[in-house]
């Protein structure tokens, strides 16, 4: 049929309204008008949106109706009002309809139709399911709804069903690719920043970023983040926007952090009822975001609102929360890299003390006419606390030497450089106890209090193969003579540089030929087997018995295996440090 001939019969039509009269034949053309108005307007675009209405308009006005709706298909029995024109506002947009007609029927009171004022629904059915409803109210002047006007609603929703399907069908995928695109410029956004995070090693510097970058993605009118500290609490790192009274103390209390933590990421608006979620509002945030990988948190990112105050879809929150990812591995990545670089300074401040302590040992043992000498210092980890020395002294004698400083490490390396300095300068000026009272008061003085020092200090006389010595709170040094007996040499007083006054004694002891004396540390008293006993004095005697005879190294170097053998598997528990002296 051509336009100018539909242009007539519409003409006609209008003409018989006018007058009253409405012949079946005109009606007939006019419906078969408003069909061919309907397949060409629906033919020419792709918008769902578009084409509901063009569908609802035509459709109303032909039947002469003052409302009407077009429901779109949604889930299981549930339609959306999609298109409308004369419903009250307010109604119902989502609606049940657990068995849609198959043909045009009339509403039944009581339902969601029926409040809208629409009194007849007609599916619109596509490969035997219902795709949408065209929902209509009564005609004007209270027409019925006859047989006629039933056939037209039939062929109309038979001619709409494609279009529609195909208008849903492009409007889903213009979703989509605005979903898609939205997803491309976050990966970029993403890209970028994950760049800029791991280029930086700063903790303080990957926080500003991150609020920096959130806010300005979001367009957001504030920004916080939070860091996790070691008591559970929540202590605030950055801030953007926020107002000097906005303190949100809620976060300061373990109970709220842990909360707010295991949330995950989501709209303030959908935490749980309470003061956490009152507390957050009241600072104007909208999306909480837990800094996590996995189980493991080190913070929490606060974001305001938006513009217009919109809320965060589920597209937003996955953002914040990638970028909440990315930012617990930069600050990872950071935290390593500050351990590293304390280790580092360890390692350096542990080489320097072991330079300091190996440059306090003698270089090689003393020549002493009658004796041989042997001596070990074996630190249990980098740096020990052993030390021993001999210091040469007027008329031949030799001053022997064996401390124990309190403690590991650079500290106890700097004590025993003090010890070292000390006994050099003050051994032989005066009487052996009377120089150990005058090192006590300068430890005392110029250490800490709970530092300290055990002391055994001897002084050789070779001509007269004697010995005066002060234990000064240390291991007592084993004797043993060459006629089988044995004794200690406890003499002495307490530990070094812990009390202001000490009054230690002296005592002498002589060497006949093949007499050994052993001075150890409790690494060798105290040293322990797998099972937790101590190696003990009972095994020291016994063991440089095994090997005075063959000499002051034979002894030492039997009481170590000895220890060793002990020890096994379990290894060292602390410095172990042998002195043996033997006369000839």
């Amino acid at each position: 049929m051509s336009t100018p001939v539909v242009f007539q019969y519409q003409q006609a039509l209008d003409e018989f309204r006018r007058e009253g009269r409405e012949p079946p034949l005109l009606k007939r053309m006019s419906e078969l008008i408003s069909l061919l108005d309907l397949t060409t307007t629906l033919g020419s675009t792709l918008s769902g949106s578009e084409i509901l209405d063009a569908a609802l308009l035509i459709v109303m006005g032909e039947l002469q109706v003052s409302r009407g709706g077009l429901y779109v298909a949604e889930g299981e029995g549930c339609f959306r009002l999609r298109s409308a024109r004369g419903i009250p506002a307010g109604q119902k947009e989502l609606v049940a309809y657990a068995m849609p007609p198959e043909t045009p029927g009339e509403i039944e009171p009581g339902t969601d139709f029926a409040a809208a004022g629409l009194s007849l629904v007609c599916p619109v059915r596509k490969a035997g399911r219902t795709i949408a409803l065209l929902a209509l109210g009564p005609r004007a002047e209270g027409q019925p709804f006859g047989r006629e006007e039933r056939g037209f609603l039939e062929s109309l929703a038979a001619c709409a069903a494609t279009p529609i399907e195909n208008g849903l069908i492009y409007e889903e995928l213009r979703r989509v690719n605005r979903s898609l695109s939205v997803k491309v410029f976050q990966l970029h956004t993403l890209f970028d920043i994950g760049r800029e995070l791991t280029a930086s090693l700063d903790e303080d510097a990957i926080e500003r970023l991150v609020v920096t970058t959130v806010m300005g993605h979001f367009l957001a009118s504030r920004a916080a983040l939070f860091r996790l500290r070691g008591d559970g609490t929540l202590e605030l790192a950055q801030a953007r926007g926020l107002r000097s009274e906005e303190t949100l103390h809620a976060l300061q209390e373990p109970g709220r952090a842990r909360e707010a933590l295991a949330a995950g990421p989501s709209g303030v608006a959908d935490l749980p009822p309470g003061p956490l979620r009152e507390m957050l509002q009241g600072a104007r945030f909208a999306l909480a975001v837990p800094i996590a990988a996995g189980e493991r948190a080190s913070g929490l990112l606060l974001v305001g609102e938006r513009p217009g105050g919109r809320s965060y879809g589920e597209e937003e929150i996955d953002f914040a929360a990638a970028l909440a990812r990315q930012a617990q591995a930069a600050l990872e990545g950071a935290r390593l890299h500050r351990v590293r670089l304390e280790k580092e300074r360890q390692d350096r401040e542990l080489q320097i003390a072991r330079q300091i302590q190996q440059s306090l040992f003698p270089r090689a043992l003393p020549t002493v006419a009658g004796f041989e000498l042997a001596a070990l210092s074996r630190s249990c980890q980098e740096v020990g606390g052993d030390y021993y020395d001999f210091i040469p002294l007027e008329g031949g004698r030799l001053a022997i030497v064996i401390a124990d400083v309190s403690g590991k490490g650079t500290p106890a390396s700097i004590m025993m450089a003090s010890v070292h300095a000390s006994l050099q300068a003050m051994a032989g000026t005066a009487h052996p106890t009377r120089m150990l009272q005058r090192l006590n008061r300068f430890l005392y003085e110029n250490t800490q209090t709970s530092r300290y020092v055990t002391l055994f200090y001897g002084e050789l006389d070779p001509g007269r193969r004697s010995l005066e010595y002060v234990n000064a709170g240390h291991v007592p040094p084993y004797l043993l003579r060459a006629d089988g007996c044995h004794e200690r040499l406890r003499v002495g007083g307490p530990v070094i540089g812990l009390l202001e006054q000490v009054a230690p004694e002296a005592a002498s002891v002589s060497f006949a030929r093949g007499d050994l004396l052993a001075v150890v540390t409790d690494g060798v008293t105290e040293a322990m087997d797998p099972a937790g006993d101590e190696f003990g004095d009972a095994h020291v005697t016994p063991a440089l018995a095994a090997g005075a005879a063959d000499g002051a190294q034979a002894a030492l170097a039997s009481l170590v295996a000895r220890v060793d053998a002990w020890t096994g598997a379990a290894g060292c528990t602390d410095d172990l440090t042998i002195l043996t002296l033997r006369a000839t």
